[in-house]
């Protein structure tokens, strides 16, 4: 009996990893049904951070109504865990990209109060502990609506409260107090990003493109951010201008550091922890290990998902075959891997790639399990 493993990052924009692990179980069950499959649906920190903490058992869903990126009412849900007091929040679900249309992605306005707001939820729900996953973002604001949202006054050169968005962080003249209650909760930021928050490494330039930055708005946000670092210095003393990975979600990373102490881990390391993802490759034999996520290019190789996944497969012994919508390198780059293949079987444009995304996947899987199958 093959045993396979499962355990995909999300295809962003158009498959979470819990759907991928759905239809890797469906064609399993087709091409080789007497197989034994585990699912494992991961997440960077990023979209389906709280779906993987869900999927595995560890976590109860809870569901409010917060703002989206542009003030609008959506949905969002985080992970409680009673025992521990411990809400997992993934900011992608009130403040992220998804949630806008092309036309309607602006970062001097965006912002993430939406994120406050279902980090405030978890507070009342008695939250001593919140680790919060950053990326996917759709703002350019450094954390500072979501802050807001938290009781966090942030004042103009007149003493009137800045507005939200990237654009009001260069207006920002001074930070009142803290809530207390705030520096009671143990915050642990989850990210595997490793960028600065500013210059050319930074949250503006490398991740504000796919935002709506460009050579229009840019100097706006940037310098805002650079405001953003100094009013942080002033009141509490940390630097995070330079303090690598300071610049994920927009700069949200330095928010939270800054002015919560919040410290920061790897997305892959919380969960490697929470799930026990090494205990279960090592309790029994394992025959194939199945992962991927949207794009696998030259930046898979610094501490992506599924090379994490590859290199804990080379230290069982056991082989990795990725998976992605689209392939930016060759294959032969990336040798920690068994196999690579990409489910796009002719061009197309990126909207159909998203839309037929689960039947593409569907076909490719079902060719690599014919071929594994023993």
């Amino acid at each position: 009996m093959t045993t396979y493993v499962i355990a995909p990052d999300s295809f962003k924009g158009s498959l979470s990893a819990v759907q991928f692990c759905e239809i890797a179980c469906t064609v399993i069950a087709q091409c080789d049904p007497d197989a034994q499959v585990i699912s494992l649906p991961l997440s960077d920190g990023g979209e389906g951070f709280v779906e993987s903490f869900l999927f595995a058992g560890l976590a109860e869903k809870e569901t409010v109504w917060v703002a989206d990126p542009i003030g609008r009412k959506t949905r969002a849900d985080f992970a409680w865990q009673p025992q521990t007091a411990t809400a997992i929040i993934e900011m992608a679900q009130a403040s992220g990209l998804p949630k806008l249309k092309n036309e309607e992605r602006n970062p001097l306005q965006a912002h993430t109060y939406g994120t406050g707001q279902l980090i405030d939820a978890a507070i009342k729900r008695g939250a001593k502990k919140i680790i919060l996953g950053l990326g996917g973002s759709a703002t350019n604001d450094g954390g500072m609506g979501a802050l807001h949202a938290l009781g966090l006054p942030f004042l103009d050169d007149k003493g009137k409260e800045v507005g939200l968005g990237g654009q009001a962080l260069k207006t920002i003249a001074s930070i009142g107090d803290l809530p207390p209650e705030l520096l009671e909760i143990e915050w642990l930021i989850a990210s595997d990003v490793t960028n600065p928050l500013l210059g050319k490494t930074g949250a503006t330039s490398v991740f504000g493109p796919q935002k709506g930055v460009n050579e229009r708005n840019f100097d706006a946000l940037e310098n805002g951010l650079e405001n953003w670092a100094l009013k942080i210095a002033e009141k509490t003393g940390r630097q995070v201008k330079d303090l690598p990975g300071a610049g994920a979600a927009g700069g949200m990373a330095a928010g939270f550091i800054g002015l919560l102490g919040a410290q920061v881990k790897p997305g892959f390391e919380v969960l490697n922890s929470a799930l026990a993802l090494e205990k279960t490759l090592s309790a029994q034999k394992v025959d194939w290990l199945i992962t991927g996520e949207g794009r696998l290019d030259e930046q898979t190789r610094f501490g992506k998902l599924p090379m994490q996944m590859a290199l804990l497969g080379e230290k069982y012994s056991i082989p990795t075959v990725a998976v992605c919508g689209s392939l930016g390198t060759h294959p032969s780059e990336l040798p920690e891997f068994k196999a690579v293949f990409s489910i796009l079987s002719r061009p197309m444009a990126e909207l159909d790639a998203f839309r037929f995304a689960p039947m593409l996947l569907k076909q490719t899987l079902y060719s690599i399990i014919a071929l594994l199958k023993r």
